[in-house]
């Protein structure tokens, strides 16, 4: 090596590592967005995704079929109460799990709520035989106006996430209302 030239130290390779850490997790988060909000999302359209394959099948297969939701109790000490639907159909005169679709299972910070006809629809677990909350007829009609949303819970409220929202009408067709918010408001800004 002549005198004249020279590498970097040890110090100077761990602060400029530092520095490019830095802006990984700046970029990150500010790329990534909220967690909830992405939960929120995701779920909605898996939501949307089921939904609307259902409505599809009732009529196909000339098959009732409603929601069923639950809220499970904490598992354990560190859990926390969990919202939980799952899809189905009557045969020979009974409701019967549509074996394509399992339980779903919403994240713990997420909820779901549903406003049938203008009420606040409540889950009571010392019912034996729970109604569903939404359905869809061979005919191709829905089972009444109900207003759906997917939102935090109480304990991730103050994150200020946006509330999915759907909307069933009577005429049997699922409405993803937030998306199309956000694509009509796309669609202005172009």
């Amino acid at each position: 090596m002549k005198p004249t030239e020279r590498g970097f130290t040890l110090i100077e390779i761990i602060i400029v590592v530092f520095i490019i850490g830095m802006a990984v997790g700046v970029i990150s988060v500010s790329v990534g967005g909220d967690d909830a909000a992405d939960l929120a999302r995701k779920e909605a359209g898996t939501f949307m995704l089921q939904g609307s394959y259902i409505a599809e099948q009732s009529v196909l297969k000339g098959e009732t079929h409603g929601l069923f939701v639950e809220l499970r109790p904490p598992q354990d000490i560190d859990s926390k109460e969990q919202w939980c639907y799952r899809w189905r159909r009557v045969r020979d005169r009974q409701w019967q799990d549509v074996p394509e679709l399992e339980q779903h299972c919403l994240p713990e910070q997420l909820a779901i709520e549903f406003v049938i006809d203008e009420e606040l629809w409540e889950y009571d677990p010392e019912l034996e035989y729970q109604e569903p909350v939404m359905g869809f007829f061979p005919s191709g009609d829905g089972s009444g106006a109900v207003d759906i949303s997917i939102f935090a819970n109480e304990l991730q409220a103050g994150n200020d996430v946006e509330t999915e929202q759907f909307k069933l009408d009577m005429m049997g067709e699922l409405h993803w209302v937030s998306e199309e918010k956000r694509f009509e408001e796309e669609q202005k800004g172009r």
